[in-house]
Formats: C-alpha cells, structure tokens, sequence
C-alpha cells in the first residue's frame, strides 16, 4: 500500500503557516526582550513568509513564464536576505553581541530548527525530479529557512551553555561562513536556471 502524500498545494501552505507563526514569536520575542537580534530573524522569517504566499496565490492560473517570474524573484529576495544574514554574523561574532533568549524561547527555536532541518531534506529528495518553478522555489525557501535556523540555534546553545570564547568564535565563523555559501550558491544557481527558462519560454 502506498503512504499517502500531502498534496503541495497542502504543503506550501503549512509551510507559509509555520514560517509567519515563527516569524510572530521572534517578533514578539524581539519586542518583548529588545533584542535586534530576534527582530532580524523576525524580518527574516516574514519575507520568507510573504515569498510563500506569492508563490501560493494563483499557482494554478498562472503561466508557466509568471511561475518562472516567481522562481526569479524568490532567488533575488533570498540573496537580499543574506545581507541580513552578514549583519547578523558580524554583530554576533566581531562585536561581542551574545545570542541569548529566555528559557522558553530556546526550546521554541530548537523546535522549529528540527521542523525546518527535516522539511528542507523532506523537500530535497521529494522534489529531486519535479519541473514545477513553484516547487522548485519553495525547496529553496525551505533550505534558506533551515539554514539561518540551524546558526541561531548553535548561536544561542553556545552563549547558554558554553564558557569559551575562542570556541564561540570558530564555531560561529564555520556554520555562519557554511550557510552563507550555501544559500548564496544556491540563489545564484536559481538565478542562472530561472533567467535560461525565461528566455526560452520568451523566445530570445
């Protein structure tokens, strides 16, 4: 008997739904606390959000040319956010900015980092061989996610639990370099594959 499978519509829109939830919690975490820290991610986290819904509204009526549009344009706005991601980076590890968040809120994140690490591998092998833009752009959504993920989560279980300093900032500089260089590789190649598709599809 075959496992029965969410549909993607499904997908995309528990995804859209997890990633504004988590964007809210940072935010009021940010609020909250006054962290600039947890603000970021917040802004971070509701762009990924908005780049959902885009690709949620309509998938069915649009063209295959506005859906590659959208591919595009999700690669342009995830290559925006790494400049948030280096501001992140250089205020956590040059200027001494400890990560920290209440009791509560750890767990919170280490929660979604779990949820995000697995939907990311999840939608890696799942779509390996769709041609879908749409499914395309959100595989690359959900890597983008699990990736800043991942460094906030070592980031806040060093300042909570580790006592070197030197550690911190080895530690900091491999998984912060690591993620950039993957989602930065990766928005580039959507780039590359996305304006291919739209000059095909164009005629030029």
């Amino acid at each position: 008997m075959s496992r029965a499978r969410l549909p993607a519509k499904d997908i995309l829109r528990l995804s859209f739904a997890v990633n504004l939830g988590y964007a809210l919690v940072q935010a009021a975490n940010g609020i909250a606390a006054r962290s600039l820290w947890s603000g970021t991610l917040a802004f971070y986290y509701l762009t990924l959000s908005l780049i959902r819904f885009s690709l949620l509204r309509g998938r069915r009526k649009v063209s295959l040319l506005q859906k590659w549009k959208r591919y595009i344009f999700s690669a342009v706005v995830i290559l925006f956010l790494e400049l948030a991601l280096l501001g992140i980076h250089f205020v956590t590890i040059y200027k001494g900015h400890v990560v920290s968040y209440p009791g509560y809120m750890i767990y919170a994140v280490a929660l979604y980092t779990f949820y995000a690490a697995i939907t990311a591998a999840r939608n890696v092998i799942r779509y390996r061989k769709r041609s879908d833009p749409i499914l395309l752009a959100s595989k690359a959504l959900s890597l983008a996610a699990a990736g800043i993920s991942v460094y906030s989560l070592q980031s806040a279980m060093i300042s909570a639990f580790g006592d070197s300093e030197r550690f911190r900032l080895i530690m900091g500089n491999c998984v912060g370099t690591g993620v950039f260089l993957l989602i930065s590789a990766v928005s580039v190649f959507m780039l590359i594959k996305g304006t291919k598709a739209v000059r095909s599809l164009s005629g030029k």
